[in-house]
């Protein structure tokens, strides 16, 4: 039987369905059938590129900064650490996909299973042939920037054996999954579905710099998802500050709101990154970050979540 190929999306814009579609077409010349998950309806001319396709109705996501994993912004002079850089935990939506492609798999006898996100194209079809090879021999395959586990996993390209699919992957236990994110020290969803292959079977790992720029176009994620601006304490004047990066090629209005009465204003140049104080943090309660077209981000303060907050988001200096 052919391999069964997983594209997971979320696609509630028309620049991602683009990305998507594209997605489609490369994953089609690999001669694989074609499992689309999404937690967005998808057009119907997209829909008949695939096999299978499944809406998800329940996209499931996590505001709990306990599921938050610290990530940060460095520059020669200073470097900001802050858990905030991300702005919510979707572990149990992309979860429910997995299940889902799981169970599928299994019920109709796929024997290999690889999963890509929508945002990326498969540019050499023969990396996947090759997986299907290895699967011979490994129960899984991953990706790290190391090469082995020890490394941070890349999660946009992984391949399993269907048989040895780890019972927390393809059974859906949310219980489960927020009980060890919130034990585990790293708290990225890649760690965690990382630790859960170690655990069960195993696995090959790859170094990410393999997909090269001819055989795998990778995602821009991590930016889309508001990873490119946060708030922060600076201890050295006892200041909540903001970081906003640009990612736009035109200029962008940013309004950070204080407190309902005060009004910061960043004018952002394309591609640039500023850095603003808001005041003393232990007056500020309340901040709210707007672009000319909607709320980005709001944060409340009060005096327990100010103390934390103070040790996961905060500036060091070189």
């Amino acid at each position: 039987m052919k391999d069964l190929v997983l594209i997971t999306a979320y696609c509630p814009t028309n620049e991602q369905l683009d990305a998507l579609e594209k997605c489609l077409e490369s994953v089609k010349k690999t001669g694989c059938h074609i499992l689309l998950v999404s937690h967005t309806h998808i057009p119907i001319h997209i829909q008949k590129k695939c096999q299978y396709y499944v809406y998800d109705y329940l996209n499931e996501i996590s505001e709990d900064y306990n599921f938050f994993g610290n990530n940060f912004f460095a520059t020669d002079d200073i470097c900001i650490h802050s858990i905030f850089f991300q702005k919510s935990f979707y572990g149990f939506a992309i979860y429910r996909m997995f299940s889902i492609a799981s169970q599928l798999a299994t019920n109709f006898g796929y024997k290999k299973l690889h999963h890509i996100e929508y945002d990326c194209e498969l540019l050499d079809k023969t990396l996947i042939s090759e997986h299907s090879k290895l699967l011979e021999t490994y129960d899984s395959i991953l990706y790290t920037n190391t090469g082995n586990k020890d490394g941070f996993m890349f999660g946009s390209l992984k391949s399993f054996n269907v048989e040895f699919l780890p019972d927390n992957f393809k059974n859906y236990n949310k219980d489960f999954i927020e009980s060890e994110m919130k034990r585990i020290e790293t708290k990225h969803l890649e760690t965690f579905t990382k630790s859960l292959f170690i655990n069960s079977g195993n696995v090959l790992f790859k170094h990410d710099n393999e997909l090269t720029e001819q055989k795998f176009k990778k995602g821009p994620k991590f930016d889309v998802v508001g990873r490119h601006y946060t708030l922060y304490y600076n201890d050295k004047d006892k200041t909540l500050n903001v970081l906003y990066r640009s990612l736009k090629d035109e200029p962008e209005n940013i309004v950070v709101i204080v407190n309902d009465n005060e009004i910061v204003r960043l004018n952002v140049s394309p591609r640039h990154w500023y850095i603003k104080p808001l005041g003393i943090f232990d007056g500020i309660n309340y901040v709210r970050i707007d672009n000319s077209k909607k709320t980005l981000f709001e944060k409340h303060f009060n005096k327990e979540f100010r103390e934390i907050f103070k040790k996961k988001s905060y500036i060091t200096f070189s």
